[in-house]
């Protein structure tokens, strides 16, 4: 029985993978469905009009099956295909950057994963790290395994998550996005937050006749209580529930009456 399946945006070869899928092994059975390859700000994506093929492999040690599409239908072809029962969570992540604010989330192939597991009714949690300039600058090779240590922490923290997750219920959530400072530990304090508000601004950049995909960094500032980035901004570990119902809002008075009035 699959206790957890996981995936990931960033493809089978991340060191935040797979430093996550050898600690939850540790405690839980788990099954790893992952894109064969990068796919990151592609949100909750499912493949049309293209066959897509699975590929059982092994890489450092850990069992996965690979396939030539999106983290969500990673969830859909994991949950229908491959797992005989339901697992009890869906996982998505170690992410290898923060998944937060409002504009980010909507976007994130991390997020999008745990959106599709959570839509299917599975419990689901999307995990991100915060990765400083300093090892970007660098140009860290984060799909080798001298980074694993990278991700060790975030590893445990996510596991802790889980066993919480694995021993509650939580009425009215569906998911839940995890984002982690750098130098967390298990026992670095963590706050259940929000998602802050903001546009990320351009993100084409134009280039003679061709534009050019650059993630904008993210400020830290004009930070809202209580939300994931201002639990950041405090070197906390940021916990945010979600809902589906986000497309959704209880109408005002006021809208009514201007609908119901030039209607």
């Amino acid at each position: 029985m699959t206790e957890i399946l996981v995936t990931n945006d960033d493809g089978y070869t991340s060191a935040g993978f797979i430093t996550l899928v050898k600690e939850l092994s540790k405690i839980y059975s788990v099954t790893a469905v992952v894109p064969d390859r990068g796919r990151s700000w592609i949100g909750k994506a499912i493949t049309t009009k293209k066959e897509l093929k699975l590929k059982k492999t092994t890489h450092d040690g850990v069992e996965m099956f690979l396939l030539n599409g999106t983290p969500a239908d990673c969830v859909q072809i994991g949950l229908y295909d491959i797992v005989p029962t339901r697992p009890r969570l869906v996982i998505s992540g170690i992410n290898i950057g923060l998944n937060i604010g409002q504009a980010r989330t909507l976007s994130s192939g991390t997020i999008g994963a745990a959106i599709e597991g959570s839509i299917d009714g599975v419990r689901s949690l999307a995990s991100s790290l915060s990765i400083p300039l300093a090892l970007r600058d660098k140009k860290t090779d984060f799909y080798h395994s001298h980074s694993y240590p990278l991700f060790e922490n975030a590893a445990k923290i996510t596991t802790k998550i889980t066993t919480i997750l694995m021993n509650k219920v939580f009425e009215g959530i569906d998911l839940f996005s995890l984002n982690i400072p750098f130098h967390a530990t298990v026992d670095t304090p963590l706050e259940i937050t929000t998602l802050f508000k903001t546009r990320y601004g351009r993100l084409f950049h134009k280039k003679g006749n061709r534009f050019i995909h650059q993630t904008p960094p993210i400020h830290f500032k004009n930070m809202e209580t209580k939300s994931d980035l201002k639990a950041l901004s405090e070197n906390r570990i940021s916990l945010t529930p979600m809902s589906l119902s986000f497309g959704t809002c209880q109408p005002s008075d006021s809208v009514e009456h201007a609908f119901k009035q030039e209607w």
